[in-house]
């Protein structure tokens, strides 16, 4: 008796695409019915399994052994650990057994140390003498086809008035238990160079807690300040990547070195401020996602909040306590095919001094942000510079649709309104007079326009309309193109 991992409450699958452009129509037609075939199968396979759970749920099964194909890609330690539930000679349920393939199965694919993984449950004769006679003896079996272990692409990105060209090289599965090398090198109109430097790994190899420390060097235009930034740091960050919870964690160390240049700025604070910045900060940051999407979801909650304080040490120039929110939720409208995302975002600096860092303020507006404004536009202004806040509150209501008889296409329609306000933070006065700050006067803006969801960013072009604005914003109208993976 074999059992084929072919279905997604085994694992998850991934197999590669095929150019369906190359084909002809009746290799179309083939490919089609092979697909409908193959589809039904699978459901079969489905009801097969899901009888042979609800007559043998209570079955005993004993574990031989397991079998791992090129597994000397990977350390014994690694691989111990990993198989951890089916080595300990204890006799397991059919409802444990599928469960444990489920689990190590997931925790293989998202570790990145396999391309590709089928498993399957061989039954086997019991060992002589034996005097479990009850008990089905399986092995599992695990076909995995193992990550290239160099990997290098070079490119360029363009969007938001920036254009860069990078190279990139990575070293995966380094030492045989899903360490990863990667190395990063820009250059372009607003990063003049940067290079990243990130080693990550699984903590004690268990995939559920990643271990990642960044040593960074990057030297960056401010157009917003009309100034210019070096920073050396090294990042130290732990996170968390459940299979079967909405919650994550994640823990950040910072330690950097900054430089200010002012680059013809009049404002008295970039003067200041100009110069060396030492930052030694911890963060925590608190996840709960519900989306089936990060870039365009359909359905589905978001809320992330973290605190971060920096002053570790007594050189830090400008210590503060800072925390921020972020919240997004997502329905869906079948009547007109199309999807309500209501994102609201807010944060406060509490400066330990007698202010706060130029480099560690808020900064909101554009087209990733609040649309029709320019980059950081909102806020603040000092001659001309933005010189950013220590409480924001914005947020925006999105209306996406499907096109018209393109309802699978990854283009939409967009319409949204969108709202901020960022100010600074008055030690004179009480806390909750520095809130109130936020309840009024905000800068208004609607649009829409068409998106493009890719499964590594988001792509948008809108006509943008300011509606309500601000002697100190500096506006947006007409066209705004937009990139990235966060949007209001």
């Amino acid at each position: 008796m074999s059992l084929d991992n072919d279905h997604d409450s085994f694992m998850d699958s991934m197999k590669p695409a095929s150019d369906a452009n190359q084909l002809s129509e009746s290799e179309k037609e083939l490919a089609k019915i092979q697909q409908e075939k193959q589809d039904q199968m699978i459901k079969q396979n489905q009801i097969f399994l899901e009888e042979l759970f609800k007559e043998n749920s209570t079955q005993p099964i004993r574990i031989r052994n397991v079998q791992i194909t090129n597994s000397q890609s990977y350390r014994d330690s690694f691989l111990a650990a990993q198989f951890a539930p089916f080595l300990t000679g204890k006799v397991l349920s059919l409802e444990n057994y599928l469960s444990h393939i489920n689990e190590i199965s997931k925790n293989l694919l998202k570790s990145g140390v396999v391309e590709n993984l089928l498993v399957s449950s061989n039954l086997v004769n019991p060992p002589m003498f034996s005097k479990n006679s009850s008990s089905l003896y399986v092995v599992p079996v695990f076909n995995v086809l193992p990550v290239k272990r160099f990997f290098a692409k070079t490119g360029t990105n363009i969007g938001n008035g920036e254009g860069d060209g990078y190279i990139q090289f990575q070293l995966r599965n380094l030492f045989g238990g899903g360490e990863n090398l990667i190395f990063d090198a820009i250059t372009g109109t607003k990063t003049q160079s940067s290079y990243l430097l990130n080693y990550n790994q699984p903590v004690f190899n268990n995939f559920n807690y990643i271990s990642e420390n960044i040593v960074t060097v990057n030297s960056r235009k401010l157009d917003w300040l009309q100034s210019s930034v070096t920073t050396r740091g090294i990042i130290n960050k732990i996170y968390t990547q459940y299979n079967n919870s909405n919650i994550n964690h994640e823990v950040v160390m910072e330690n950097s070195w900054k430089i200010l240049n002012n680059k013809g700025s009049k404002s008295m604070e970039v003067i200041q401020q100009a110069g060396s910045q030492y930052k030694s900060s911890i963060a925590y940051n608190f996840i709960y996602d519900t989306r089936n999407n990060k870039h365009l979801p359909t359905i589905g909650k978001f809320f992330q909040m973290g605190i971060e304080y920096n002053g570790l040490f007594k050189f830090n120039r400008y210590p503060f306590i800072k925390t921020a929110a972020h919240t997004q939720l997502v329905k869906r409208i079948p009547i007109i095919n199309s999807n309500l995302i209501l994102t609201n975002k807010c944060g406060v600096l509490f400066p330990l001094t007698d202010k706060s860092s130029l480099l560690d303020r808020f900064y909101i507006g554009g087209p990733n942000d609040v649309r029709s404004f320019v980059l950081n536009g909102l806020g603040p202004k000092d001659y001309g510079s933005c010189i950013g806040g220590d409480l924001f509150l914005n947020g925006g209501l999105s209306l996406v649709t499907d096109i018209p008889r393109y309802k699978e296409s990854n283009f939409k329609i967009h319409n949204f309104i969108n709202f901020g306000r960022l100010v600074s933070m008055n030690q004179k006065e009480s806390l909750i007079d520095n809130f109130k700050k936020l309840t009024g006067e905000y800068s208004i803006s609607y649009g829409f326009g068409i998106l493009f969801n890719h499964p590594m960013a988001r792509f948008e072009l809108n006509f943008v309309l300011p509606l309500v604005t601000h002697d100190r914003d500096i506006l947006r109208k007409g066209i705004q193109y937009g990139i990235g993976v966060s949007f209001l």
